[in-house]
């Protein structure tokens, strides 16, 4: 029995996924980018989720299994922790040239006077490193390797007397939708919220501490998933501290909730509300996120079904309803930063997964 190189491929681009933008928790980014031992523990965590998520692959073909996933989990912790040191490198230097030029805060819909685009940058950097390495020890240990007789005879059990070709299809086409999914909901998600999150000066300082570290709710990982007002994405604030104010990175749901209305109106209600009760619809980042997420999702879809045509219709939309808001230069450029972003994510993983699904 012959392995299908390009689905063990495909599969093991979606352990990289899994590990990176579905088991890395919030406390396990907070560790990695910590110092000494907080960080050694995070980087562990975070190397056992990669190596579980690689162990079908060592289970099926064996020795050479083994060697890549030894070889992607070492890399995966030494990539990780390079584009953690560049980051906060990067940001301490553009928020100390920042003071130096004396600059004030930033306007609400602008992109923060110590803005860089570096730290978006070192993501792409570390996902692409990543990629190239698993595609290297795919074409050194796997491509045209045959999986063991163990694993074979087990899928050949489970099969049945089915087609192999049409079980390969079938399987190989739920891998590469899975793995398309995740990079544009939650990696897209967070690509953009780096690019364009606020960074200011003073003692609005974002993603910092005082004394120049890292704070856990900055967005050097990959564990939590949120967009920009800009790009249909947003950041929601969360807990403040003595030095500046955190952020959280998350995609909320749309429901609105129910609250204490403090001037409950006499007599009857024209909303059809409870008396002394309102509904505060949701916050706009959470909407703006889930615009975001589906503007990707149908970008990808486009793509898939060859009506790349349609997508300039879902920017179009999405520039209408911010036309009056674009008069604001600051606000245009962080919209615009961020809607391409969003669609060049949506592109490029779009065009990979079909050449996949067609190989």
């Amino acid at each position: 029995m012959t392995a299908d190189s390009i689905l063990t491929l495909a599969w093991l681009i979606l352990a990289h996924l899994v590990a990176d933008f579905l088991l890395q928790t919030s406390g396990v980014v907070a560790a990695k980018t910590a110092r000494g031992g907080r960080a050694l523990r995070g980087f562990a965590n975070h190397a056992l989720g990669v190596a579980i998520c690689l162990a079908p692959v060592a289970l099926a073909f064996g020795g050479p299994g083994v060697m890549v996933l030894v070889v992607i989990v070492v890399s995966h912790v030494v990539i990780d922790r390079i584009k953690i040191v560049a980051t906060r490198r990067t940001e301490a230097a553009a928020m100390a040239e920042s003071r130096r030029q004396h600059e004030g805060a930033a306007p609400a819909a602008g992109l923060g006077r110590a803005w860089t685009p570096l730290p978006a940058a070192w993501f792409v950097f570390d996902q692409v490193a990543h990629l190239a390495i698993i595609w290297l020890a795919w074409a050194i240990w796997l491509a045209g390797t045959a999986p063991t007789a163990a694993w074979a005879a087990a899928v050949t059990t489970i099969v049945g007397g089915s087609d192999p070709k049409v079980v390969h299809e079938a399987v190989r086409a739920f891998v590469v939708v899975t793995a398309l999914l995740i990079a544009n909901v939650r990696g897209g998600a967070i690509l953009v919220a780096i690019l364009v999150r606020p960074l200011e000066v003073g003692d609005e300082l974002i993603g910092h501490r005082a004394d120049g570290t890292t704070d856990a709710t900055g967005a050097h990982g990959s564990g939590g998933a949120g967009e920009s007002r800009g790009g249909g994405m947003s950041t929601g604030p969360a807990t403040g501290t003595a030095a500046g104010r955190g952020w959280s990175i998350r995609i909320g749901p749309l429901t609105g909730r129910v609250v204490a209305d403090p001037t409950p109106a006499a007599g009857p209600r024209d909303d059809g509300q409870i008396h002394g009760e309102r509904v505060v619809p949701p916050p706009p980042a959470r909407v703006g996120a889930t615009i975001g997420v589906l503007e990707r999702l149908l970008i990808v879809t486009f793509i898939l079904v060859g009506a790349e045509s349609a997508i300039g219709l879902v920017v179009a939309a999405k520039t209408i309803a911010r036309f009056r808001q674009l008069d604001d230069r600051d606000f245009a450029e962080y919209y615009l930063l961020g809607t391409l972003a969003s669609v060049s994510v949506a592109i490029v993983t779009g065009l990979i997964a079909r050449a996949a699904l067609s190989a």
